[in-house]
């Protein structure tokens, strides 16, 4: 292919932003993606984020996109940037779009009684000496609704494991102006999840069996933070895509995933493009430099507009292949 060919590939390549749901609430939502798989103290507490539990009785893995761990219970929060207006009717959870759209979500509680039994079932089988019901009952499954653009129904916001914008926010004030925006929102949420701990009817077990252990709970903590973590497409333009990384082909080359993380380890592997018209013409008619590059290790690649890498998107059924020229970072999970 030649260079002009490549250049003009690459100028019609548009910015894939975030979904319109993302964008209200997006602080929270880009957060996460970035910082997948980070570990975060504070107040004798720990934040992990985008953990994956494996469950064999289920058959699956189980992404929670935050636990909070702290002495008395083990928090995990699903995160939701969802806009308009949310209801439970018969059970299900119901979301109107500002569009009007109605999108039925199912019964989320569910879902996360789900998760509480594979974090159950991993944290046993990784040898925590405790009853399974004691540390069932440490563990208290939540939703963060991040979007300030959502109406939640009272019936829904006064429930003990929702936690609402409008009460982040509470937490989100009292923060030093001098942290970043990452150590604010999640010195917010521990300090919002320390607060429920105080309250009746946060868990059965916090007033039955007061807090956890020292050393189980220091075991439950180091067996959260080395559980794996998923991978992610970063486009151009912010959209990430969560899953997993199956093969990168450059060239005539494909590269497996395990050799892929044998060379990257665990450090994020920017895709770096020449965007810009005026520089990108000029390397594609000299010949000088690259119109785009990619470092594994230490060895550095050139790109073409053709290089791809395959990929399993989180609830797709079948893998995909994105174009390299789309993306700007691959982050492999651990």
């Amino acid at each position: 292919m030649s260079r002009l060919k490549e250049w003009s590939d690459l100028q019609q390549v548009r910015p894939i932003e975030e979904l319109p749901d993302v964008t209200g609430g997006r602080e929270g939502e880009l957060l996460l993606k970035q910082l997948v798989g980070s570990c975060f103290q504070f107040k004798d507490a720990h934040l992990l984020t985008g953990r994956r539990i494996p469950s064999k009785g289920q058959g699956r893995r189980r992404e929670i996109d935050l636990i909070v761990c702290t002495p008395k219970m083990i928090h995990l929060i699903e995160v939701k940037n969802w806009s308009g207006r949310l209801e439970v009717r018969q059970g299900a959870w119901r979301q109107t779009r500002r569009g009007g759209d109605v999108v039925d979500h199912g019964n989320l509680l569910e879902t996360n009684r789900l998760k509480q039994d594979a974090v159950v079932e991993y944290l046993r089988e990784r040898g925590i000496d405790l009853d399974d019901q004691i540390i069932r009952s440490h563990i208290a499954p939540k939703i963060i609704f991040t979007n300030p653009n959502l109406q939640l129904e009272d019936a829904i916001e006064a429930r003990p494991d929702v936690i609402s914008r409008r009460e982040l926010d509470d937490y989100l004030g009292k923060q030093p102006s001098k942290k970043g925006r990452a150590e604010t929102m999640f010195s917010s949420l521990i300090d919002c999840c320390l607060a429920r701990e105080s309250k009746p009817g946060e868990s059965l077990g916090s007033s039955t069996f007061g807090r956890i252990p020292a050393v189980p709970y220091k075991q439950i903590v180091a067996r959260l933070t080395e559980v794996g973590t998923w991978d992610q497409l970063q486009h151009y333009g912010g959209r990430a895509v969560t899953g997993d990384v199956v093969s990168l082909r450059l060239g005539g080359t494909i590269y497996r995933v395990g050799e892929l993380r044998e060379k990257a380890g665990l450090r994020p592997i920017p895709v770096r493009w020449t965007r810009g018209r005026s520089l990108g013409l000029f390397k594609a008619i000299t010949g000088l430099g690259s119109l785009g590059s990619l470092k594994l290790g230490k060895t550095r690649f050139r790109l073409s507009t053709t290089d791809t890498v395959m990929f399993h998107a989180v609830g797709e059924q079948e893998t995909t292949v994105h174009k390299l020229i789309d993306l700007q970072q691959i982050v492999l999970g651990s």
